[in-house]
């Protein structure tokens, strides 16, 4: 399928990441889709750990250094070996990208992301030699001589639901209870940071469960919190709509004008030219009388002029 039809996961990714990090927000940096190189090379998010000595409260944050790579995949998306050795290749190469004192290989981690479980890697992990421990519920480190650097493997669909709803909430699979806690979470939140992350989370799980939410509408408390949730961006569409309207009326009402221009210029037109013919038609008349009176000889110039009531030169220009 293409990238370009399907749904864009990362974003709502990242603001996942940013809400479950909050309460640390003043000790974290974060490069969402960082350049490596020249070449269109990308890490999917780091974060930087600003302190050191501050400990990250949410357990996705327990395997810190200063810099924190993150590698997600979607629920539609493998992350096997090679998935693997990728994410590796981006730690090493942002490292022989940075500074040579830093970072240092101590200081760098690396989390791998995905709804499923990653069954194929996990197990190739183990018969390299390495140990796969979940030390909580979802979250299994990777440990060994192998590892180069301190790695976890986070499987959302098995994170606990209270500790870890924004990361839970990016999946196709949604069910009533978690829709429900999704809203009121988002509802709760302060912040325009933590709004415009929750709002990213919460338009993924609405597009990806369509059918949940559209459940979810016939509650009048659902429907109403959900309102509230989307109101600045209905306000936006609203106020975008009435200008495109109003842009258009405008055009619409010029090319109208123009149009009512023309019919009118070609009326009046027609109006002059009926009034300039019938004039023209008189005079070509009057000559034609003043030629058979000069042709006759027996009035004078004046007399004729008098008659035909055209000018004396007129006439002498006749003759």
């Amino acid at each position: 399928m293409s990238e370009y039809i399907r749904t864009q996961w990362h974003p709502s990714f990242c603001a996942a990441v940013e809400l479950e990090l909050r309460e640390n927000r003043e000790e974290l940096d974060y490069a969402i889709e960082l350049t490596l190189n020249k070449k269109p090379i990308q890490l999917d998010l780091l974060v930087i750990k600003k302190i050191q000595e501050i400990a990250i409260r949410n357990e996705i944050g327990a395997i810190f250094r200063k810099y924190n790579i993150f590698e997600y995949k979607s629920p539609h998306d493998k992350l096997g070996i090679r998935e693997y050795y990728k994410t590796l290749a981006y730690a090493c190469l942002y490292k022989a990208n940075e500074d040579k004192n830093d970072p240092k290989e101590k200081d760098i981690t690396i989390s791998l992301v995905r709804e499923g479980y990653p069954k194929e890697l996990i197990e190739w992990l183990q018969d390299e030699g390495c140990q796969v421990e979940q030390v909580y519920p979802g979250i299994f480190y990777a440990t060994g001589i192998e590892i180069c650097f301190p790695t976890q493997i986070i499987v959302t669909s098995l994170l606990d639901g209270d500790s870890h709803q924004w990361l839970r909430s990016l999946t196709s699979k949604m069910d009533k209870e978690t829709g429900e806690n999704l809203i009121v979470s988002a509802m709760v939140l302060t912040g325009q940071e933590n709004q415009e992350n929750a709002d990213a989370v919460l338009h993924l799980a609405m597009k990806e469960n369509a059918a949940l939410f559209q459940q979810l509408r016939e509650e009048p408390e659902m429907n109403e919190a959900l309102m509230e949730l989307m109101k600045p961006e209905l306000d936006e569409a609203k106020a975008k709509a009435m200008a495109e309207g109003r842009a258009q009326g405008i055009d619409e009402g010029k090319a109208e004008g123009r149009a009512e221009g023309r019919a009118e210029g070609r009326a009046e037109g027609r109006a002059e030219g009926r009034a300039q013919g019938i004039d023209e038609g008189r005079t070509e008349a009057r000559e034609e009388m003043a030629r058979d009176l000069l042709r006759d000889g027996t009035l004078s110039i004046e007399k004729i002029s008098s008659i035909s009531r055209l000018s004396v030169s007129r006439i002498r220009q006749l003759r």
